[in-house]
């Protein structure tokens, strides 16, 4: 399983909840992992991913706390057991 922590407005499209579990065979890189997502809660992708399947500049996917910008981005590779949070960025004043 890889648990994947969610927050912000994306808790709207998964019924509230903070925590999902994904299987490890469904999810190969986060982009898989994304769009297993968003079979199972639709609309989520376009608020993680652009037209062009990059992660939207105010959205920030860190795995078992590595950001994904510094290293293989949206093709990061998932394993069993992995830990990944998608955060919006908060902004205000």
């Amino acid at each position: 399983m890889i648990l994947v922590h969610l927050s912000g407005h994306l808790k709207d499209f998964t019924g509230r909840k903070r925590t999902v579990e994904v299987p490890g065979s469904s999810a190969g890189s986060v982009i898989t992992l994304v769009q297993y997502l968003n079979k199972q809660f639709p609309g989520i992708q376009d608020r993680i991913f652009d037209e062009q399947d990059h992660t939207r500049t105010y959205v920030n996917i860190f795995v078992n706390g590595e950001d994904i910008r510094s290293g293989a981005r949206e093709n990061t590779t998932l394993k069993e057991g992995d830990k990944v949070h998608i955060l919006p960025s908060v902004a205000g004043g």
